[in-house]
């Protein structure tokens, strides 16, 4: 069984963890028998995060100091964006958070953040010489950031170099969703589940 986490912040989109538990949860029930088995979960420091628009979201599984082996298992780690003022990157320096992306980077697993997201992983200071995105509106405030970080900013919408994606904004979630169905399954498997859903 292959199992994917999706790591909450305070204020993170709703659309964004949507894409991903939809997606999945279709291919649970309409893909190829043989991926019918992917485990989504959504996990955080906390037992609950207030979304950006409002609205708790209860999370799955609580990661902790003493239990964060227990996530390491995981092939797959997402985390959807989320707006300032929402407090998204009130915890970006969470210790539990650095050491998890530390695990999945020097273990080359699969990390996808989304639109403001990237910030928070980067703040990590584990992401080092990969090319990177994020939002690329608002007077590219958020993308001039990048430079910051020893990262290679590309200023396109979606990123993906090696085991690291990474998107501008909600809009290309469910693209990313797709990229990672594809990944995990198959291309056929793919066809299935976006036709099951309507989706081009």
């Amino acid at each position: 069984m292959k199992k994917i986490a999706v790591f909450l912040f305070e204020g993170a989109e709703l659309f964004e963890i949507a894409s991903f538990t939809d997606v999945f949860g279709w291919n649970n029930v309409v893909g190829l028998k043989e991926f019918r088995d992917i485990k989504l979960e959504t996990i955080s420091y906390k037992e609950s995060i207030k979304c950006a628009w409002g609205g708790n979201l209860r999370v799955e599984k609580v990661i902790t100091e003493e239990n964060i082996e227990e996530f390491f298992c995981y092939d797959a780690l997402i985390i959807p964006g989320g707006f300032g003022r929402a407090n998204f990157f009130e915890d970006k320096n969470n210790e539990i958070f650095k050491k998890l992306i530390k695990y999945f980077s020097e273990n080359n697993k699969i990390i996808i953040a989304i639109c403001s997201a990237v910030i928070n992983l980067l703040e990590s200071g584990y992401i080092k010489n990969k090319k990177v995105t994020t939002y690329l509106l608002d007077n590219k405030r958020y993308f001039n950031q990048l430079k910051n970080y020893n990262i290679i900013p590309v200023e396109e919408e979606i990123v993906i170099d090696d085991n690291l994606f990474t998107c501008s904004g909600p809009g290309n979630a469910l693209e990313m969703s797709f990229k990672l169905l594809e990944k995990l399954t198959s291309s056929e498997n793919l066809e299935i589940v976006k036709k099951n859903m309507f989706l081009k």
